[in-house]
């Protein structure tokens, strides 16, 4: 039967583990969320973009 000195390092080694893999999965959504930030113009861009084509486009279709 483990000692309580023994339980008390089995279960702080557990919860370093997890708390270190907690900040992991933070920098890593942290990073994620960044990225996202960074596509948000260029889609909006791109959205303006397709619509002004097809509306270029939709008589050009029409007539041919």
């Amino acid at each position: 039967m483990p000692t309580l000195e023994e339980k008390l390092n089995e279960v702080q080694e557990r919860f370093n583990m997890n708390v270190a893999q907690a900040q992991q999965i933070e920098q890593q959504i942290a990073k994620l969320q960044e990225q996202l930030r960074g596509l948000q113009q260029p889609l909006i861009e791109d959205q303006g973009a397709i619509k002004t084509l097809k509306e270029i486009l939709e008589p050009v279709e029409q007539t041919a």
